[in-house]
């Protein structure tokens, strides 16, 4: 092996990862960049009110992270509550580095990510990338329109499938969850408008979800989650927030 082939090799195995310890459980994260491992290092201080709904999950329950982006809230879910985790991101570099976590930390059998989009109409479709690096966030499916509901030119735009809540309930191809987690950046509302039948099952006891309060489709779909049987509880902007009126708010069923 001369001096070049090693170099290849050496370069092949770089692989950076980061390893957080917490409340007794230790989990890998795969860290490309710095993003990507400030992202993993403020899991548990950027949103501590999605952290905290996580601690009410029971072992054994279903969660669908929508939006999971690297994938911080699912595997820390499904390792932490001992949940049955469906996770869906269409971004193509989040979903592979999701898809390497979910290898790390053995979670095969527990935690199944998904390449797929999540909207208001099943079919074929775009996601329009702000930018093309891992663990961005602030992409769009459908048109190109931002959080704040604003037109933007994106720096590419992939190609992708999506399917609604319903569509995936109602034919069985998921079990019906019990907590529900949508962070997509601008398109909750029709989320929420693809999950109709699932909001009155009985066994959906919880969702977080971000909304703008500068968008009256926002204020809407609040109401409407209100309406299904639900209170809500909204939190402060996360510190990472790009305006300062985006926050999670979330829903837990009336007893």
């Amino acid at each position: 092996m001369n001096e070049g082939d090693v170099a290849l090799e050496v370069y092949q195995n770089l692989v950076p990862t980061c390893t957080l310890e917490q409340q007794g459980h230790k989990i890998k994260f795969h860290t490309p960049n710095a993003n990507v491992k400030a992202l993993v290092e403020t899991i548990f201080v950027v949103e501590p009110e999605t952290i905290a709904w996580i601690s009410s999950f029971e072992p054994g329950e279903i969660f669908l992270d929508i939006g999971a982006n690297i994938g911080l809230y699912s595997v820390w879910a499904t390792v932490s509550r001992q949940v049955n985790c469906y996770a869906f991101e269409p971004e193509c570099l989040n979903y592979s580095i999701l898809t390497r976590n979910i290898i790390y930390n053995n979670l095969g059998n527990k935690l199944i990510a998904y390449p797929v989009a999540i909207s208001d109409k099943s079919g074929l479709d775009k996601i329009h990338l702000t930018v093309f690096e891992p663990g961005e966030s602030c992409h769009a499916v459908g048109e190109k329109i931002n959080f704040a509901n604003e037109t933007f030119e994106p720096e590419f735009s992939q190609g992708c499938y999506k399917t609604t809540i319903d569509d995936l309930i109602d034919s069985k191809a998921l079990p019906v969850p019990n907590h529900i987690k949508i962070d997509v950046d601008g398109i909750e509302n029709k989320i929420i408008n693809g999950a109709k039948n699932t909001l009155d099952r009985p066994e959906l006891l919880s969702l977080i979800v971000e909304i703008n309060d500068q968008l009256p489709q926002d204020i809407e779909m609040v109401k409407y989650i209100e309406e299904r049987g639900f209170k809500s509880e909204a939190a402060p902007p996360s510190v990472l927030a790009p305006i300062g009126s985006i926050h999670n708010v979330v829903f837990k069923r009336r007893g």
